[in-house]
Formats: C-alpha cells, structure tokens, sequence
C-alpha cells in the first residue's frame, strides 16, 4: 500500500497548535508529527503533550521522535513528502525551523532560529536592528548579577529563564534579597520545556500596559491576524501570573506606533513566513518588546469562538501562508475589524488542594458573556496547585458579547469571586473524615432545630418589619419548623405557605393553624426540590437554613427561591455572622469529661461542631457540617442567582457591623 503523499509536518502540536490537525485534515492534508524533546518536558507539561498526541491520534498519518539526530528525522519525513514544516508550540519552534532548512521548504532560516527562541540573543538581534529595547543582561552566575542591578540602582527588576514561554519562572524583584532568591529559585532547575537554566536573565522593569499583536508573515508580508490587552497580578513571592486577555479592536493613538514596531521586531528576527506572538508592553516612552514567539499565540482558545469574533483564526491565516503563499496576500489584504468582543479569563487560586467539586462551572454559566471554559487540567488530577504561573492556573474561562460593557461586568464579577470566595469556583474536599455524611442533618432529633417557644413572636416581628410585609400577602417559609414563628405571621393576615423535610414539625404545624382556625398550607419536602413558579410576594429561610449542602446545591437552592418569587419578590435569609462564629469558635467538652473539638476548616470554610444524639437508646456524636458563607460569599452568590441586594442587617435590624453575631440579607429577585 503506498504512503501518502504531500504531508504537512507539525512539531509540537500542542497548546494552540493541537488546532491545526483539523484545519489541515479538512484541506484533505496528511499529517505527520514530530515530537521535539519526548523525554525533557516536566511532568505537567509531559502530561499535556501525550494527552493531546492521544487526542488527536486518529489525525496522524505517523509520528516521529524528534529525540534522534536531525538527518534520521529527515530521512523519515521524506518518504511522507511534506510541502510544510510547522512549529505547533514553542518548544518546536528551533526543530521546525531545522528541518526546513534541511528540506529545501518555506522557514524562517536556521541560521537565526536560537534568536527566536532564546531572549538574550533575541535582545540581541532587537538591538543591532536599532529598535528600542529594554535594559537586561544575561548571568549565570549570582554576584555579576548583584552588580548590573547595583549599577543601575533601581528596581523592581525582572529575572526570569532564557528560553522558557507562559511566565514560567519569572520574578518581579524588588530588593536585592528578592533578587537573590529569585536566581537561587532558576539556576540549575529546568525550564517547563526540560531544559537546564544554566543562566538568566535580568531586565529593567517596564511600566505601562502590556499587549499582543498577533501575525501571519508570508513572504515578508506582514499580516495582523489578532490585537491583545493583557491583565496580570503579582504573587506574594513577585511571580507575575496572568488574570486575563481582552481581544480588542485596537490600541487607540497608540495603534499606529505599536503596530509599527511590531513588524519592525518581526524583521529584526528574521520572521517572513507563518504566525508569530509578539508580547510588548506600551510605557509613556512608547511600545518596547517583551518577547516574541515563532509560533501561534498558546493557551489553545476556542478556535470557534475566535472565528465568531474574527471571521478567521490565526491558524487558518498561518496555513494559507505556508500551502498558497501566491494567494496570501490577495484573499487577507483587508483591515482588521472586530464582530464581537472577547476575553478571556486565566482563574487563579491561592490556595492548594483536592477538589470535591468544581461548583463555578454552575454558578458562572449563567452570565450572559460567558460561552465555555476550561477545567480540564484541575478536573483530570483532581487537585488545584497554588498558581504561580500560566501553567498552574486552574482553569481558563471565555467570554464573549456584543457588547463590551457586559463583558467588563462580568470579568469583574469573576475576579471577585476570585478575590472574596475561591470556594465558589473550586469546592475543596475537607482535610478531616468528620463532617462528611451530606446527609447530617437528617440525623439530628427534633429539638436542636428549634428555638424557644418564647422567641417566636419577637423572630415574626423581625420578619415583619425586615419584609415591610403587609396583611395578605402570599410568604413562602422554607423550612418552616413547627410554625412557631409563622403562626404569628399568619395572625398577621399574612397567607402562609410552609415547607420542612421533617414531618413531624408539619404535623404540628398544621395542627397549630387548624387550632385557631388560620389558613395555612404546609407540606413535608425538601428546599432542593422547591416546585413552585412566580407565586409568593415573599420567601423567608431563617435561622441557620442556608449551607447545608455543597456549594452547587446550596445556589441551586436560590435559583428554586428565585423561582418561587413573583417579579420584584423579596428573600430573607437570616444566617449566622462567619466573622464572629470564627473568632468564638472554642473546645467544648460534653458530659463526662470528653473533649470534642467543634473547629472551623478554612479549606472548606465549614463549622464543624459534635452533636450527640440518643439513637436507639445509644449515644452517637453526629458531626454538624454547615457551611458558612461570608457576607461578601452570600452577596456573589444573590447577584449569580439574580437578585438584587435590597438591605443587609444584624440581628436587630441595625446596619449589618463586623461583631454582630447574625446577619439578616433582604433582596429583590430581578
């Protein structure tokens, strides 16, 4: 059987470049991959080349280890006759660039590949083109480095590894104990491609905003393929970590001078044909480059959302430069225009551990600007890592809308829950056995869920004036208990609808009405299966009601309230004050001297406290697992579910302080 012929060979075709197997499979061209460096990547890096060689499997006509003298590597290329040699990634950037030369076919010359692929002889190339550049220097060695910083007496300086990409090991340094630490944490480790850092290099630190400019170069010609704002935060220990890139139409009156510079780096190294990622950052002095990149922008996107917003993709516009450079510049010689807005968010976690869910997949669907995600690397390991870099980011979230100022919105809100309520994204798993049944509470007997008969009324006034509730109108109380703060409601003239899982306080309940003749409509079920739709003028979760469940439940559960509603409706939700149960939080002993320990985990933000029950005439300790959202968590969640925060109160209806042990929240469903 023959071998196919005219093959497109594509080294390293991971991150983005995993994209250009259905590209080329759709053009009817053969795929060969060459693997660059089997053997050297670290593990996580490892782990996302073989899953993607797995993934696209069925697209390879074979697969060639890069791991072995070029000529073997050419020799088994030629008998698949490519007419194309791709970097998918940047560690393919020098091999595809290698074997080109060898092969007689379109590159960007081997004889300037290191240039694109090692920052100082990039800085290098940059300068002798007379291009503005940033100050650095390349040490190997501490006390050299020590003296350039010294020399030039200012900081912050950057410090980061020669050939790396993605902000992998790179230091904000603001002292020259920083600096130090930062050249001890690089020297004699590896890169995230397996390469030793045997040196560094130090840079001046620029101020100003940092962009991309995206291209497809094809014979010279210079394309603008896509325009970038980026977004970073700085880690406790100077990491410079991304937050997010907005796919933008432009960079206002610094357009023209950017743009310019960009094409001006791309021939200071020598790039003439495919997609190139330029990283510059715009200071008051004008654009100056951070690095470029010989290959399509990483981060693998949504090539469909990207195509939404474009009409192409970079990938597409790189092929067409490589197979039909005749017709390049006829069918791509048109301004660059936006259809739609992007962004798209890098999540960041500051804290590490094993997942029992990932709840922000449910409550960040619901945005409008949000169209997918990606949660694949903390979902397969089961484990979020502490971010440090772009590699380490936990998950990645697209957004897109017509309308930019949605998109802002909801990047905001994103980072706030970044910021306020990690556990809304990324629900840690607890770090003692305790706690664990999610069926705890159905275990408690009846009198640890109810207050005095006594504090009834005064709970119902509060209700009342909270509510601004009048003689009426239909409430929903959910879990209603035995009624004994919704009778006085109802005496109130309030119609009362009330809902408990436990049916004894429903028989009671209903006996309490019948006793004096109110109407009341009570039934045994459970919050999480709330059948109700537009019917109440009011919903009332008081005392403790809110946290029982994981995090997707529990916002699942202010979705069903937000059903129940009418438009314009009011929820109260009366829960205890995190900041003060934390600070209270003590040892208790039950009876007998036996200590239990009731402890706050600040990995999952739960309580945990020990309850003993009498359960067939024998003692059982049933730990109490209720969840404790703070009152920035709590406002997160209202505005994810649609509700529009209306007043915020402590126990006695004053404004809401720090050292109130209760917080009452009323808010409007929108």
């Amino acid at each position: 059987m023959d071998r196919p012929l005219g093959c497109v060979a594509i080294v390293d075709g991971y991150s983005t470049g995993s994209f250009y197997m259905p590209l080329l499979q759709e053009r009817g061209i053969p795929i060969v991959h060459v693997r660059s460096t089997p053997n050297t990547l670290k593990a996580h890096i490892t782990d996302i080349a073989n899953d993607s060689l797995k993934k696209n499997a069925s697209y390879y006509t074979a697969l060639i280890d890069g791991a072995q003298p070029v000529e073997k590597i050419v020799e088994a290329l030629e008998s698949y006759r490519p007419i194309a040699v791709i970097p998918g990634c940047e560690s393919g950037v020098e091999l595809a660039d290698q074997l080109a030369h060898f092969m007689g076919l379109p590159g960007n010359g081997w004889a300037s590949t290191h240039a694109r692929r090692d920052k100082f002889l990039m800085y290098e190339a940059v300068s002798k083109a007379g291009i503005r550049h940033l100050d650095y220097g390349k040490f190997d060695t501490l006390s050299p480095l020590l003296s350039w910083i010294k020399d030039r007496g200012r900081f912050p300086v950057v410090i980061k590894p020669a050939r790396s990409a993605g902000a992998d090991g790179l230091f904000i340094c603001h002292t020259i104990v920083e600096a130090t630490r930062a050249f001890s944490n690089l020297i004699g480790t590896q890169s995230i491609f397996g390469e030793p850092i045997t040196a560094v290099i130090v840079q001046e630190y620029a101020s100003g905003y940092e962009i991309v400019v995206n291209t497809v170069s094809c014979k010279g010609w210079h394309r603008i393929t896509d325009l970038w704002r980026y977004s970073k935060t700085e880690t406790v220990d100077g990491r410079s970590v991304y937050d997010g890139v907005e796919l933008v139409p432009d960079f206002g009156a610094d357009t023209d001078a950017i743009l310019h510079y960009a094409t001006a780096v791309l021939d200071a190294l020598k790039i003439s044909v495919g997609a190139a990622h330029i990283e510059i950052m715009v200071t008051a002095d004008g654009p100056v480059l951070i690095e470029c990149g010989a290959r399509a922008m990483g981060g693998s996107f949504s090539q469909e959302l990207l195509r939404s917003c474009l009409g192409y993709t970079q990938l597409e516009m790189s092929l067409d430069a490589y197979l039909t450079p005749h017709a390049f510049r006829t069918r791509w010689d048109f301004p660059y225009t936006l259809r739609r807005y992007a962004l798209f968010k890098f999540l960041s976690s500051i804290r590490e551990g094993s997942l029992d869910a990932i709840p922000g997949v449910t409550l960040l669907a619901g945005l409008p600007s949000v169209k997918g995600g990606n949660f694949l690397a903390c979902l397969e390991s089961g484990e979020v890592e502490r971010t440090v870099d772009l590699f380490t980011s936990p998950a990645d979230i697209y957004l897109c809308h017509e309308d930019r100022k949605v998109l802002l919105e909801d990047f905001s809100l994103i980072r706030e829950l970044e910021k306020e309520a990690q556990n809304l994204l990324f629900e840690m798993a607890p770090d003692k056995e305790q706690g664990r049944n999610p069926e705890w509470f159905l275990e408690l007997p009846d009198d640890l869920w109810l207050k005095p008969e006594e504090a009834g009324k005064a709970d119902a006034d509060t209700i009342w004036e909270a509510l601004q509730l009048r003689e009426g109108m239909d409430v929903l109380d959910c879990p209603c208990g035995d009624a004994r703060v919704g009778i006085h409601l109802a005496r109130r003239g309030i119609k009362l609808t009330g809902i408990d899982a436990n049916p004894r306080f429903i028989e009671t309940a209903r006996s309490r009405f019948s006793a004096e003749g109110l109407p009341g409509d009570f039934s045994v079920g459970d919050m999480r299966d709330l059948r109700f739709d537009g019917h109440f003028e009011a919903v009332v979760n008081w005392f403790n009601s809110f946290g029982y469940f994981d995090i997707e439940t529990d916002f699942y559960v202010l979705k069903l309230f937000w059903k129940a509603l009418r438009p314009g409706g009011l929820l109260l939700i009366e829960a205890p004050n995190r900041t003060n149960i934390i600070s209270n939080t003590r040892k208790i002993t039950q009876k007998g001297g036996q200590e239990l320990l009731r402890h706050w985990d600040e990995l999952t933000e739960r309580l945990y406290a020990p309850a003993e029950i009498d359960q067939n005439g024998e003692k059982k300790t049933v730990w109490v697992s209720s969840r404790m959202y703070s009152v920035a968590q709590y406002r997160l969640l209202f505005k994810l579910a649609r509700f529009k925060p209306i007043s915020i109160y402590d126990e006695a209806l004053n404004a809401f302080h720090e050292e109130a042990r209760r917080v009452i929240f009323i808010v409007r469903k929108v």
